[in-house]
């Protein structure tokens, strides 16, 4: 076990962002397929770390309540990016019998909108910052039979910023939508991970829900969601080979004043492989998910890079094992 890489023993519990939907509040809170590669029910040993994780969505398509894309005129081409800077702080402690860990996340969000046959531009060059994730505890238990259970809760901040004003919105039908880089209220997502990690194989499920503010600029409410992602890969000396899949399931309508909004429980579903590779103290995780599936919201295919480098503890913070 001890020749795990620290990929499949490292719990990214705050990428918890940036999703495009087709609904108002414009983005669903958790980065699609965001925890695939990673043991999701693990912590790393005690010390710092810093992850970065490169994410492209490079020609997003807009698909209908019947899960058809939306074609001719109104016709979408979205690109998105985002880099989301994380430092997790497994801190060496226990509490509830379980390691004890916190992070925090900054994401950085570009996006250009293209719309109609001709492909115009609606946005242009569009670069923001996503709410603040803060994650004040992940717990994680290790169980009996090499199974590993953890709980975490997110929450986004209302924080964001953008080139582009969301109060384009403004409920007014006449605006178009215009893809700023964050939404206009706080995110909560409770988390529950659940791994098994025998013999180089890591078993995986991670599994969000998120619950979401009113939007106060717009009186919009955004239904609840649940999210999961899945992983199976395989240890082979300093790689790591797999597969990974993604869902997404909004569990009730958005509402406006009081008013259910039709088309707007989205649905979504991607499957890709993963590969990482172990440099030595660092580790670099690719993973590429193939659009399977998607209703009321843009889809299509999404690669991540997640690069995973540990700091230590060069404060001698936290509790002695």
């Amino acid at each position: 076990m001890k020749k795990l890489i620290l990929a499949l023993v490292l719990s990214l519990a705050v990428v918890m962002m940036v999703t495009p939907a087709s609904a108002m509040e414009l983005w669903d809170p958790h980065l699609r397929g965001s925890s695939e590669g990673l043991a999701a029910g693990a912590l790393p040993p005690p010390g710092f770390y810093f992850i970065d994780q490169l994410y492209m969505m490079p020609g997003l398509q807009q698909y209908n309540g019947n899960g058809d894309k939306v074609l001719g005129n109104h016709g979408t081409n979205l690109f998105v990016f985002v880099d989301a800077p994380i430092l997790l702080w497994s801190t060496g402690c226990k509490f509830l019998c379980a390691d004890y860990a916190v992070a925090i996340a900054e994401p950085i969000v570009y996006t250009n909108l293209r719309v109609g046959d001709r492909g115009e531009s609606l946005s242009g060059d569009n670069w923001g910052t996503f709410g603040t994730v803060i994650v004040p505890y992940i717990l994680s238990w290790k169980l009996p039979c090499d199974w590993r259970v953890k709980t975490a809760l997110n929450i986004t901040m209302n924080d964001g910023s953008s080139n582009l004003s969301n109060s384009l919105l403004g409920g007014n039908p006449a605006k178009p939508f215009m893809a700023p880089s964050s939404n206009d209220y706080y995110d909560f997502i409770p988390e529950l991970g659940i791994s098994w990690l025998h013999g180089g194989w890591n078993f995986s499920a991670d599994f969000f829900f998120s619950f979401e503010t009113k939007d106060q600029y717009t009186n919009y409410q955004s239904g609840n969601a649940f999210f999961a992602d899945y992983t199976i890969t395989k240890t082979c000396g300093k790689w790591s080979f797999g597969l990974g899949a993604a869902q997404y399931n909004q569990l009730n309508c958005d509402t406006v004043n009081g008013h259910n909004v039709s088309e707007s429980t989205t649905t979504m579903y991607t499957m890709g492989p993963i590969i990482a590779y172990n440099f030595g103290p660092c580790e670099m995780i690719f993973t590429y998910n193939f659009a399977l599936y998607s209703q009321d919201q843009f889809g299509g295919d999404y690669a991540f890079l997640d690069i995973i480098i540990p700091l230590g503890n060069p404060c001698g913070w936290g509790c002695k094992k």
